[in-house]
């Protein structure tokens, strides 16, 4: 039976997409090639895994030192990869607080700038619990965040369902013993959860 549904935030509730930065900066000409060569996996899950903003400067910029610019003007204005709210997320998420779901986060975000978007989104505050990968130093699809999550909040994994937009989290949380659902859209996701006896 199921009880708790988890969450990823990302492109789940709020559209997330660096290339709204580096748009602001780069010659349409070069930003192509740039996301396929400079920002790649390493840049993001070293802020996911818990490094600092100046350190992942620093280590990037002696990388890539033909972009230290852009490299600054990412960690200056990240919270411009930030889109507007899914309000049908938001209304699901209230219609399964509402039929008696337990509701928890677990993302892979910098310790240091989900305070920002959690204090900006009133959302955030209605999950029961909330797990973020730079706060623990460990990020998805390691198992130990999602055991994290199910031993802090002493959680069942038969007895939660979890729904991100990235295949490889979900069959990390399949393999522990979780229901998935992979995120394209609220209503699908309505629709699936409803398929695993989800009431709603």
């Amino acid at each position: 039976m199921i009880k708790n549904i988890l969450f990823d935030f990302g492109n789940v509730f709020l559209e997330w997409n660096p290339r709204r930065i580096f748009s602001q900066i780069i010659p349409g000409n070069e930003l192509d090639s740039f996301m396929q060569t400079v920002w790649n996996d390493e840049w993001n899950n070293n802020l996911d895994s818990g490094i600092t903003f100046a350190e992942n400067e620093a280590i990037l910029s002696q990388k890539y030192p033909q972009h230290r610019t852009y490299i600054a003007y990412f960690h200056a204005h990240w919270y411009d990869s930030l889109g507007d709210e899914n309000p049908e997320s938001i209304a699901l998420l209230a219609d399964l607080q509402q039929a008696g779901y337990a509701t928890y986060g677990l993302s892979n975000w910098s310790a240091e700038t989900f305070p920002v978007a959690r204090k900006a989104h009133p959302f955030f505050d209605t999950l029961t619990g909330i797990v973020i990968s730079g706060e623990e130093r460990t990020c998805k699809p390691h198992p130990e965040i999602y055991r994290i999550l199910m031993e802090r909040y002493r959680l069942s994994p038969e007895e939660s369902v979890f729904i991100d937009d990235r295949q490889e989290n979900l069959d990390a949380a399949r393999r522990l013993g979780m229901e998935t659902v992979r995120f394209q859209s609220a209503a699908q996701v309505r629709e699936a959860l409803k398929t695993k006896s989800v009431d709603l």
